[in-house]
């Protein structure tokens, strides 16, 4: 997924009705999904964010996938919602949804 659309992605999280705290991010590297608060809204780089305590400086081209918590929205009002910003690969999952940054073969 291109470094735009990573940056409007995490910014209609943040327009969430409630807000998106936080999210988990696996990275391509990392063997496991690291929690962090969301990005953004706004972006001091194009190509990688750096506000996630402990995650600094990642790329966006380094991130496999985003997961979002279905806590205070379901999945359909969570797709729906990111439906009104774009389109993006959205996998369901009991917890909640994950937006792929890849499609790995």
């Amino acid at each position: 997924m291109s470094n735009a659309k990573w940056r409007k992605l995490f910014s209609a999280l943040h327009d969430l009705p409630g807000g998106c705290p936080v999210v988990g991010i696996k990275l391509i590297s990392h063997p496991t999904v690291l929690s962090v608060p969301t990005p953004g809204p706004d972006f001091e780089f194009e190509d990688h964010f750096g506000e996630c305590g402990g995650v600094s400086c990642v790329p966006f081209s380094h991130i496999d996938f985003v997961g979002v918590s279905n806590f205070r929205a379901t999945n359909s009002e969570l797709i729906q919602h990111l439906n009104a910003f774009g389109k993006w690969p959205v996998t369901e999952a009991d917890e909640g949804i994950l937006i792929q940054g890849y499609e790995w073969s």
